[in-house]
């Protein structure tokens, strides 16, 4: 049984190095990510469905945004200045939703590495970059967490941007185009129209929309403490007057997720169980059981951004260590006796998301613990079968 504990860790550390694919909720940040392109989607799909309308609703600041620093941008623009820009972002928006909608033509992808990128001859840090020839974007994944919901809308949509053309040349920061005539006129009509999308967004209540997802726990984290009441079933064989076969009691435990599938759990129970014998007598056992194992994690629904989406299974095999102490008195005379083993147990929860890092779970486990009670060596209380308990409790993940 350590031979096979031993080597289930080993593979879990293993696995620590694999990366997730972004977009399923498996990352730091895959949940906001896709909520994010889901805004910009709609910000565009706004955009095509009201391609007829006059210029001035686009790359103007609303009166909500107002004073805000993502409004400067849009303050800043002239007249010519405004027009070339509505008219650029009518035009890319219906392929740019398209793009957004369909994740096999956009390539995404995290890093906790500094970004840096060349312009006018000198470098300077980003929090985003794009590369246009692979039609992909890396994402500095600390900074995007930082950011509220307008400051992430903003970054993607000027990185989309740049996967766009305008009169035969991808759009640069670099250079001037149409009336932004700086040397950083592509960099100031990516950030007005960015700017747009964000105004827009919050115009058509996309940013409201969302606000329960965001406070619904997530399951990317990779700690997770458990507090739960738990119930268990141990028959006793050969059974006799003086055994008791149910108990119950809490469990404590920590889970280190080491990647989205793979864990490593460690447990403890504190069981207690109580049997009047006859009129008089009294049976007391009190059971601790410390566990270490790893853990398998399974999500049955495909969509991260959904409450059913987020929940999961946590399947777990464990090495248990037991200590048990078991006492029957009456009036008059009683007796005690002590016991300590080894064992396994299998176990299955299921999470389901709460907010705020909070979440509810409920599960079953099957144990095989062997242990004996000596009493006054006279007579032995051999608890040979498996056991199996139910447990119902809270956990919080961060």
């Amino acid at each position: 049984m350590r031979e096979l504990l031993f080597f289930l860790i080993m593979c879990l550390l293993q696995n620590a190095v694999a990366s997730t694919f972004v977009g399923n909720g498996g990352n730091a940040g895959d949940i906001e990510l896709q909520i994010t392109l889901g805004q910009i989607q709609k910000g565009f799909e706004f955009i095509n469905r009201d391609k007829d309308a006059g210029p001035e609703k686009l790359c103007i600041c609303s009166q909500g945004f107002s004073g805000r620093p993502i409004c400067d941008v849009l303050k800043q623009l002239t007249e010519d200045q405004v027009l070339f820009c509505s008219k650029v972002i009518r035009m890319k928006a219906e392929d740019l939703a398209r793009v957004v909608g369909k994740k096999d033509q956009l390539k995404l992808q995290w890093t906790n590495k500094e970004i840096e990128v060349e312009e006018l001859g000198a470098l300077r840090g980003a929090d985003a970059v794009t590369n246009q020839q692979e039609q992909s974007i890396t994402i500095k994944q600390d900074r995007f967490l930082q950011m509220n919901e307008s400051e992430k809308v903003f970054l993607l949509a000027h990185e989309l941007f740049h996967l766009t053309s305008l009169q035969g040349s991808l759009l640069k920061d670099e250079g001037a185009i149409g009336p932004f005539k700086s040397k950083d006129g592509g960099r100031q009509l990516l950030n007005a129209m960015a700017a747009t999308l964000v105004v827009l967004s919050d115009e058509y209540g996309v940013f409201r929309s969302n606000e329960s997802t965001l406070k619904r726990s997530k399951s990317y984290v990779q700690n997770w403490l458990t507090l739960g009441l738990v119930g268990v079933s141990t028959p006793n064989d050969p059974t006799t007057a003086l055994d008791i076969e149910r108990a119950s009691g809490f469990q404590l435990g920590y889970r280190y997720q080491v990647n989205s599938d793979f864990g490593v759990v460690l447990d403890f129970q504190n069981l207690n169980g109580e049997k009047k014998i006859l009129s008089t007598a009294m049976a007391k056992e009190n059971r601790r059981i410390f566990s270490l194992g790893g853990a398998y994690r399974w999500f049955p629904f495909s969509n991260p951004l959904s409450f059913s989406g987020q929940s999961h299974f946590v399947m777990a095999a464990t090495l248990d260590l037991h200590s048990g102490s078991y006492e029957v008195s009456d009036p008059s005379i009683g007796t005690s006796a002590s016991s300590s083993s080894t064992g396994y147990t299998f176990a299955c929860k299921y999470f389901i998301p709460f907010q705020s890092g909070f979440w509810g779970h409920a599960g079953i486990a099957y144990s095989g613990l062997n242990y004996r009670y000596n009493l006054d060596n006279q007579m032995n209380l051999d608890y040979k079968n498996n056991g199996t308990s139910l447990a119902l409790g809270v956990s919080y993940g961060f």
